[in-house]
């Protein structure tokens, strides 16, 4: 306990400076976190391995019925390295990268009065593209080099190693990247910083408030077989909670003029809509650990298990309150 304290308070610390630093820092940090996610990931889901029944690993579809499969099968094996693996970091890289040059680009802090309504004269890719396209693009052509790696190198590969491995890129650095999106996309103004501050403080409170209300009056079990220890209480807790919480930290910004009154309501929806979804985000990781029957991602965060075992219910309220913060703000 001790452990997981020291080490649970130097990441809140660690997390709260880079925030408010933003730009590079922040950025650089996140993409090490979506790099160790994706590792994590690739060794649960087991894209790491050889597809070999004995191993644990996948066993190829192509093999199924085969009566010469046994004598095919490789001894039980670790590979060296993953190309479709190097490809997933590639493209994690390549994604943060093109969300700073994008935030460099829409940088409003350098531009005077007489630049014009917008002052910003957009040069090189984003001229011709915009942000998100430019992710989109760069999500399609990972997927086409993988399918690519599939059928040249084919049978190495299992078709369910391939799926795992668009999923994790997709699940993992794409989704935990709207966090340094919410941080510099408006120029990383101090909105910017409360906006990224509000992903944390929905998925945490909501985390805290379902664990309280569930372990005092939990009594309906909400996923028995997933995981016995929720109940419907604590989710519905979570909801209030998480709304709550929000609501003080608005009317706290309201009380500085750093908000308009009006975002009391929006930060409180924030809040329910994202407790929900952080819940499922926290009960869908918990399904890929025992589906693949592991108790951690890993151990990188001394008493806390591995980034994805901390990231569970962040990286899928980043994209909420990002779209939610656009919509509504």
């Amino acid at each position: 306990m001790l452990k997981r304290t020291i080490s649970g308070a130097v990441l809140i610390i660690v997390m709260i400076v880079l925030i408010i630093l933003g730009g590079i820092p922040f950025g650089v940090f996140m993409m090490a976190v979506s790099l160790v996610a994706v590792y994590e990931l690739c060794r649960a889901c087991r894209v790491h391995e050889a597809p070999d029944a004995k191993s644990g690993a996948y066993t190829n579809i192509a093999d199924v019925g085969d009566v010469n499969a046994e004598r095919k099968k490789a001894s039980p094996r670790k590979l060296p390295f993953n190309i479709m693996e190097v490809f997933a970091y590639i493209t994690t890289i390549l994604l943060y990268v093109t969300i700073t040059y994008y935030a460099k680009m829409y940088d409003r802090s350098h531009i005077k009065e007489s630049d014009g309504p917008t002052g910003i004269v957009l040069r090189g890719l984003s001229s011709k593209i915009t942000e998100s396209d430019a992710i989109l693009a760069l999500i399609v052509m990972f997927i086409l080099m993988i399918l690519a790696i599939y059928v040249l190198t084919y049978p190495k590969f299992d078709i369910r190693q391939v799926m795992s491995i668009i999923f994790i890129t997709v699940y993992a650095p794409l989704m935990i990247s709207f966090m340094y999106r919410t941080r510099v996309d408006n120029g990383g103004t101090v909105e910017d910083m409360i906006m990224t501050f509000l992903i944390i403080i929905t998925a945490s409170g909501s985390d805290m408030s379902a664990y309280f209300v569930g372990v005092n009056l939990g009594k309906h079990k909400l996923a028995p077989v997933l995981s016995p220890k929720k109940s419907v209480e604590g989710a519905v807790g979570g909801v209030l909670g998480a709304t709550l919480l929000n609501t003080v930290f608005a009317l706290a910004l309201c009380a500085f003029d750093l908000f308009a009154l009006r975002y009391i309501w929006i930060f409180a929806l924030i809040g329910a809509v994202g407790s929900i979804i952080s819940q499922i985000g926290d009960l869908a990781a918990s399904a890929i650990k025992r589906s693949f029957d592991i108790k951690d991602y890993g151990n990188i965060i001394p008493g806390h298990g591995g980034a994805m075992d901390r990231l569970d219910s962040i990286l899928v309220v980043a994209p909420i309150i990002y779209m939610m913060i656009r919509l509504l703000g």
